[in-house]
Order: C-alpha cells, then sequence, then structure tokens
C-alpha cells in the first residue's frame, strides 16, 4: 500500500500518535479465593485461541496471558524505514523489525487496549469533525459499524460533487483500516467500506473501499 504511512502521519494518526506521554500505570490487584481458578481459566482460553489461530493461516495478532503481540505487515510501512517506524512507537514494550519488513509490537493487554480506544476516539474526532466544523458543508451526517469497517457518509450530493470534500473521506478510511490491522484482522484480507448517501433521496451513489483505493492512488 503505497502512501500508506504517510497518509496516516498526514491524517495525525502515525502509530507515534498512539502513544502516551507517561508510563502506564499499573493497577493492584486484589487477591482472591478464585484466582488461581481464574488463571487456569484464562490460560486454557488463549491456549484455545492460539491453536485456532494457528490453523487459520495468517495471524496479526497473538494473545498471550500477560502481553499481545501485533505485526503489521511491510506493505503498510512501503516508503518509510522500518527500522524508524519501530523506533517511534513509545507504547509497546518492544518493536521487532521482521526479515520480511513486517514489525511485531509486543505490548501488554492494558497497553493494547489503551491502544484500541485511542484509534476509536481518533474515529469518533474525524467523524465530530467532518460534521461539525463547517469545513466540509456537504456533509450531514456519518454513521459507522462498531468495528469500524464500515461508515455511511450522508451528504447534499449536489454540493459534494462540486467541492473537494471528498478528500475528507480518506481519514475514514485510514483510521478504520488502522483499527482493523491492530485489531487482529487479516492484512491480506480486511476491508473497510465507505458508502456516500445521498441524505436526500438515500441513494447510495458511491462505493469506496479500503485499502484497495490506497493501493489505487500508489500506482497514479
Amino acid at each position: 500500500m503505497k502512501k500508506f504511512a504517510a497518509i496516516i502521519a498526514a491524517s495525525g494518526l502515525a502509530l507515534a500518535a498512539c502513544s502516551s506521554d507517561s508510563e502506564p500505570e499499573t493497577e493492584p490487584v486484589e487477591e482472591t479465593d478464585g484466582a488461581a481458578d481464574t488463571m487456569t481459566e484464562t490460560q486454557d482460553a488463549d491456549a484455545e485461541e492460539a491453536e485456532s489461530d494457528e490453523e487459520g493461516g495468517s495471524v496479526s495478532v497473538d494473545e498471550g496471558l500477560f502481553d499481545v503481540e501485533v505485526t503489521i505487515p511491510s506493505s503498510f510501512f512501503e516508503g518509510e524505514d522500518p527500522e524508524q517506524v519501530a523506533a517511534n512507537v513509545d507504547n509497546a514494550e518492544e518493536a521487532i523489525v521482521n526479515d520480511d519488513g513486517s514489525i511485531t509490537y509486543k505490548m501488554s493487554k492494558a497497553q493494547h487496549e489503551e491502544m484500541m480506544e485511542e484509534v476509536a476516539t481518533s474515529v469518533k474526532e474525524a467523524t465530530t469533525t467532518m460534521t461539525e466544523s463547517g469545513d466540509y458543508p456537504s456533509i450531514q451526517a456519518i454513521e459507522t459499524s462498531d468495528n469500524y469497517d464500515h461508515f455511511t457518509v450522508q451528504v447534499d450530493r449536489e454540493a459534494y460533487e462540486n467541492s473537494f470534500d471528498g478528500f475528507a473521506t480518506m481519514t475514514l478510511g485510514v483510521v478504520g483500516s488502522l483499527y482493523q490491522l491492530f485489531n487482529g484482522e487479516d492484512p491480506d484480507s480486511y476491508e473497510v467500506i465507505i458508502e456516500m448517501e445521498d441524505a436526500e433521496s438515500g441513494e447510495v451513489f458511491n462505493t469506496i473501499t479500503y485499502p484497495e483505493a490506497l493501493e489505487e492512488m500508489g500506482e497514479e
């Protein structure tokens, strides 16, 4: 995906932006009589999940008992120095550049959860900016799926087609794609679909699919 990393950086959503300025706080853990049983159940569940992932082929997120490993494919960083990208991420315990150019980030479950929350917040902020800032007057409302793999953008079609407001939807594709990758979707098959809907008639007059749209941009 050519220009992917550059577009994310331009959108203010570079991986480093998902980091915290302070050290993560460690919450105290209360000891209970059922703690040992809970740990055993968690270990069994994680073992079953790991076995399921191995049978399913490509694995981009590997959740262990105490940490999460997230692997982002090399195509995500095309045109960038993987070593530099890895060095710029602060909220992972470790970032490893693999032989194929992909990067594996190792983090605690708490860090991964925090990262996912921050990406989700970025999506909400993006939709709010598009609909309320006045910078994109043709965009009236945006509906999203729970995991941000589908967006419906309601617009004044005539105003939209006679403006540059369409560029704003790129941010939705980028943050949606970022959410999918860090949430463990297969890097080779995930999709983020954006439907442009005429607010007056309810007609969907254009459908944009990511990462396909970014790949097409890279070929231009």
